[in-house]
């Protein structure tokens, strides 16, 4: 199978490394002969934990599987689900398995030994990249005349289920512009009915701390309502990011609603592709690559992955430092800035 190379502002140097792998793989403009039969790679097994099946995690592991299947020379990943990122965290790090996708946050409180890891640190866990972000998408009607999320103030609110993560970083961020249950009326509904009650008025704004769009993210209907994101201020994110090592600077693209002309700025973490640092070193080169050059190819069916289409998000803002042999190949493409070089922030 010919691998499918994405044409964008990538350097010269990755292009010509990905024209290479192509011809690892395919034998492009290679004349058939007993002797290129016999340069066939070697076939090897790599395991890989997601979630649930059919969740946004584990499509994005079926994603991730199917890039370095069809990319690294070789590989092939087998994929299963899992009860989470904890479990996922732990077994990459010791070699239970050799890939999982992790959330930001656990691998942060993983590495460092914090939450439920206390005292028992996964120093050895590492990123290879970034998959997909999940972003804080406050929704309202455009005609609300809310502009911000500090707008909500003295209103109604949908801020998630009580005890989710949407209800846990609703919290945070009202934590950063005065905003609690004592001024504002707050009501734990969950994605999809925060969208409902959104929709019928019944409070101004609806929260999801998830994917984008997600189950909770209004379609167009037939009411022709239109919809807008509500956006935080550089204060606010930065207080945001300084309350949470583990989130990052993001943005709600235009067109993702009806009617939504403008990005909103927000934050949020993203969901990363670990393995232990002990793989080794040309394999996670190899890995960063088929992630970077075909991710978005093969990404191309799920909207939220649509971050992938920037090479930056691959590698920067990341909560724990990259493998080393993935940070290789992302200095020799000049995606990372110095003070970030596979480094946590």
């Amino acid at each position: 199978m010919m691998t499918v190379l994405k044409m964008t502002k990538r350097s010269g140097i990755c292009f010509f490394a990905a024209a290479a792998l192509c011809l690892a793989l395919s034998g492009c403009g290679r004349a058939e002969s007993t002797e290129a039969s016999k340069e066939e790679p070697e076939r090897f097994l790599l395991t890989m934990e997601t979630f649930t099946d059919g969740s946004a995690m584990d499509l994005a592991g079926e994603t991730a599987a199917a890039v370095i299947n069809n990319t690294v020379p070789g590989a092939h990943v087998q994929v299963s689900v899992s009860k989470g990122s904890p479990v996922n965290a732990v077994n990459v790090e010791n070699g239970s398995v050799d890939l999982a996708l992790v959330r930001a946050d656990t691998a942060w409180e993983a590495y460092y030994g914090k939450g439920a890891f206390e005292g028992e640190p996964k120093e050895g866990l590492r990123v290879l990249a970034a998959c997909y972000p999940v972003l804080s998408a406050w929704t309202a009607k455009k005609d609300s005349g809310l502009i911000w999320v500090h707008d909500l103030k003295g209103k109604t609110a949908a801020s998630g289920t009580e005890g989710s993560i949407t209800d846990r970083m609703s919290r945070l961020a009202f934590s950063a512009m005065g905003i609690s249950e004592e001024n504002t009326a707050l009501e734990p509904l969950g994605l999809e009915e925060g969208a409902e009650w959104t929709a019928e008025g019944w409070v101004q704004a609806a929260h999801s701390f998830a994917q984008v769009p997600n189950p909770g993210t209004p379609g167009a209907d037939a009411s022709g309502a239109e919809w807008i994101f509500l956006s935080y201020t550089e204060e606010e994110l930065e207080a945001i990011l300084n309350a949470a090592p583990w989130l990052y600077r993001g943005q709600l693209p235009a067109g993702i609603l009806a009617g939504q002309e403008e990005a909103a700025d927000t934050f949020g973490m993203k969901i990363l592709l670990c393995a232990s640092a002990d793989m080794e070193e040309e394999l996670a080169y190899e890995i960063a690559m088929a992630m970077d050059v075909n991710g978005p190819v093969y990404a191309g069916g799920h909207a939220f992955m649509s971050a992938m289409l920037e090479e930056e998000f691959l590698c920067q803002d990341l909560p724990i430092p990259l493998h080393d042999g993935a940070r290789r190949y992302y200095e020799e493409c000049g995606y990372l800035m110095e003070e970030q070089e596979g480094t946590a922030k």
